[in-house]
């Protein structure tokens, strides 16, 4: 299930990413019938998958050594800090050794 803000889909200057409504009569906090509901720890997924992604582990990536590391249970996640020819080098580097990346579309020229 996705959470997002309060009143997101009726305003536009209110965005997507979730925050705990703080009002006092807000009627998703009250949880009222007919509204969203607030995350709770019963929203929690299996320990055995939590945080993976399409059923992998992600692996955070700076450098070509550290796809060494990977193997095929990984999902390759390229740092947000990576220039763009040392992404060019890594998405290389990933192709080779048939694994997949989340952000391989992000800041190519």
């Amino acid at each position: 299930m996705e959470f997002i803000k309060h009143d997101a889909k009726k305003l536009k200057r209110v965005g997507l990413s979730w925050r705990k409504p703080r009002g006092r009569k807000n009627k998703t906090k009250v949880g009222k019938k007919g509204h969203k509901p607030l995350p709770s720890k019963g929203f929690k997924s299996d320990l055995k998958t939590r945080g993976m992604i399409n059923g992998k582990i992600p692996l955070l990536v700076h450098a070509i050594s550290d796809i060494d590391k990977a193997s095929e249970g990984n999902i390759i996640i390229i740092g947000r800090t990576v220039g763009v020819l040392k992404r060019k080098r890594l998405l290389e580097a990933c192709a080779s050794k048939n694994l997949q990346v989340v952000n391989n579309n992000e800041r190519r020229t």
